[in-house]
């Protein structure tokens, strides 16, 4: 891990990247969901291929080539996306974007707003999930892995107005980030969760 930070520091401290043989070819592509934002980019050229994610908010970057990130509140962020041979840091290429987050829910027809949110997070043995609905509404809570594969369906039916929490405890969970999402007449709302391990 400390040879991966002293790569990002190296990185994020040049001045301009040297044009090598390493080249991003897709991306990044940046979706917003929320405070969270969803990153992927695709790149060429590295024997050893690395992918440094620096997210324009002071915090840890993200070293996958898939990955996800959520800022404590809203604003524009400039992100960049770093490509880079780690055997070789002079065969390296960067694109950076800016991005725009605000934390909403999801709007319903009649005007309101509904939200969900997870405490602890991180968590360990379990979560809770506190949904805050705007008024009566057919739901659907899911939690995804960060490849995407469903893990499990927490809720899947009609809720009544107002708040309501759900305590998930998962069984053989593998520490890691996952995300809750939460579909309501075709809209979505996804947040990230981690989890510690079971304690």
């Amino acid at each position: 891990m400390k040879k991966i930070y002293s790569l990002v520091v190296c990185l994020l401290s040049m001045s301009a990247i040297g044009v090598a043989q390493c080249s991003i070819t897709s991306g990044p592509v940046i979706t917003p969901n929320g405070l969270t934002i969803n990153v992927t980019m695709t790149g060429t050229g590295a024997t050893v291929p690395q992918y440094v994610w620096d997210w324009g908010d002071q915090t840890a970057p993200g070293f996958n080539q898939n990955d996800s990130h959520t800022y404590a509140s809203g604003g524009t962020y400039t992100v960049c996306g770093y490509y880079v041979d780690f055997t070789d840091t002079s065969c390296q290429d960067m694109q950076c974007q800016s991005v725009t987050v605000s934390a909403v829910g999801i709007q319903e027809a009649n005007g309101g707003v509904s939200t969900i949110s997870s405490s602890p997070n991180p968590f360990g043995a379990s979560t809770t999930f506190t949904v805050d609905l705007a008024s009566n509404a057919d739901v659907e809570i899911s939690v995804y892995d960060i490849t995407g594969k469903k893990v499990e369906t927490v809720k899947d039916g009609e809720m009544s107005a107002g708040k309501h929490n759900i305590v998930w405890t998962p069984e053989n969970l593998a520490e890691g980030v996952y995300f809750v999402q939460m579909v309501i007449d075709g809209q979505v709302q996804t947040r990230k969760i981690v989890h510690t391990g079971n304690e």
